[in-house]
């Protein structure tokens, strides 16, 4: 395997799974992973289709309809309300394609964007001013380490590309004459 493999196919292919049998593993991947996880969902929550949809306000051959479907079939509306019937957010990111500096850089944004929003919380009440505080503590102590982690790591890379001579001590001729007499005479 001298070669990046970056897909499913690819990898069979590379591993020796006839292309019949590898069609059929990507076409399921492609069209039931999303409703699959959604029914494992509902009944990780221990609810019957008839309940999911009560809490849908919809229709128990809906609920079916949409945890049978293939992905392409699925709208984004009716899976953001079946993952709110149960409790979870969806979040869907659409971006540029970025290296990992970008990535990172994105990260530190998005960071410093929910610290603020964090800091709207910070009311009179005591027991979210505790909570806050010793989350803040807690992410400063984080991100110290992370800041000592990276100071390291590029310190010895500097020292790869920039290395730095050994010191020298150079003294004046008459110096240098009276300490080869001290020495001498020692």
């Amino acid at each position: 395997m001298g070669q990046k493999i970056s897909t499913t196919s690819a990898l069979m292919n590379e591993i020796g799974i006839d292309k019949e049998s590898a069609s059929k593993v990507t076409e399921n991947i492609k069209n039931h992973s999303i409703s699959q996880s959604l029914a494992v969902l509902r009944a990780k929550a221990n609810l019957s289709q008839a309940e999911m949809a009560r809490k849908m306000r919809t229709s128990q051959s809906s609920v079916s309809k949409l945890e049978s479907a293939s992905n392409g079939q699925i709208k984004i509306d009716d899976m953001c309300t079946y993952l709110a019937s149960l409790g979870y957010e969806m979040t869907i990111s659409i971006s540029r394609p970025q290296n990992i500096a970008q990535k990172i850089k994105t990260t530190y944004n998005q960071l410093s964007a929910l610290l603020a929003e964090l800091q709207k919380y910070a009311v009179d009440d005591d027991s979210i001013l505790r909570g806050i505080a010793k989350f803040e503590l807690e992410a400063t102590h984080n991100m110290l380490n992370l800041a000592s982690t990276l100071l390291e790591s590029s310190s010895s890379k500097l020292k790869k590309i920039y290395p730095q001579p050994e010191p020298q001590i150079i003294l004046d001729e008459s110096i240098a004459e009276d300490i080869r007499k001290e020495l001498a005479l020692a």
